[in-house]
């Protein structure tokens, strides 16, 4: 944000609070936030994306495959579709060498929905029986 050593130094020379706001273009609750008793050197705050990032490696280790859309239910994410789709397109790669055999089954993952949690049930997958198309035709 703002250069707080150096804001500390113009205190020092006999500046005041309103002037270095008005010289650094800063407020002047940024300037005496940056002359507080153990202030940080650097203003720094976590983005989502980085709070949401162990969650992510959670749901990437266990469905490397998974959609964006589904982790984002997963994990309970309100915010940026584009932030959390550039946070699992940097994580995946450390997933894909699992295959989907690899991966837990479907039955039972809890999801987060808004705060509420409830359970997704997956059944087994079943194909339609084939039959032979001369047999179908021919009435025999």
């Amino acid at each position: 944000m703002h250069d707080r050593p150096a804001i500390r130094q113009l205190h020092l020379a006999g500046g005041s609070i309103r002037g270095i706001a008005r010289d650094r273009a800063a407020s002047r609750n940024a300037v005496r936030r940056a002359l507080t008793a153990g202030a940080q050197e650097t203003y720094w705050r976590p983005s989502a994306a980085e709070e949401a990032e162990p969650a992510v490696r959670d749901v990437l280790a266990d469905y490397p495959n998974m959609t964006v859309s589904d982790i984002a239910l997963m994990v309970d994410w309100r915010h940026s579709r584009r932030h959390l789709s550039d946070l699992v397109a940097r994580l995946r790669p450390e997933f894909e060498h699992r295959t989907v055999l690899d991966a837990r089954p479907l039955a039972g993952i809890r999801q987060g929905s808004l705060g509420a949690c409830r359970t997704v049930r997956a059944g087994p997958l079943s194909a339609p029986k084939l039959t032979n198309v001369r047999e179908a035709s021919h009435g025999g």
